[in-house]
């Protein structure tokens, strides 16, 4: 369950980084030149960062939000539902993107834009690692769900980084 969910966080990371980097570059110019050496040699840096952060992620926030979603769940209906999850994240991301859109300069359409961005990358690693404790289901091994989490992670990756690229060509950026 701890790789199912730092792989998926980690894909999700991935594509975070690279949101942020198209919106840097649709930014005002910066002070200092952009230098994309600087990018590949940072990468590999970057990335261990990204996968420790995953990791204490998975610990403190993913597994929390699954045992709390199942004692709910059985608690509340009698039995575990999936939809327990998203409904825990939106309700722990509420408060700090409410008060992230009335004190910043997002507004409040920005703030929900934010919310749902959040709630939605909160609760995806849960919902996958969750298939991993289904006792109806065939038992899957934490490998294997890493090579499925690799295989659509590398995909979703490629399609987010084409459609930045796309992005960015018809931005004249590109």
């Amino acid at each position: 369950m701890l790789t199912a969910s730092t792989s998926m966080l980690f894909v999700e990371a991935v594509i975070g980084t690279i949101a942020l980097f198209v919106w840097g570059l649709t930014q005002a110019s910066p002070d200092h030149p952009y230098n994309a050496m600087g990018l590949i040699v940072l990468a590999p840096f970057v990335a261990a960062a990204e996968a420790v952060l995953c990791a204490l992620l998975t610990v403190g926030v993913v597994m929390p939000l699954l045992v709390l979603g199942g004692w709910l769940g059985r608690r509340l209906s009698g039995r575990e539902a999936w939809w327990w999850i998203p409904a825990l994240a939106a309700t722990a991301t509420a408060l700090p993107f409410l008060a992230a859109a009335v004190l910043g300069e997002t507004g409040l359409l920005g703030g929900l834009g934010g919310w749902l961005a959040v709630t939605a990358a909160l609760a995806a690693p849960p919902l996958v690692a969750r298939r991993l404790l289904l006792p109806d289901r065939p038992q899957l091994s934490g490998g294997a769900m890493f090579g499925w989490v690799a295989l659509y992670g590398t995909l979703a990756v490629v399609t987010a980084g084409t459609l930045a690229s796309i992005g960015l060509y018809a931005a004249g950026i590109g």
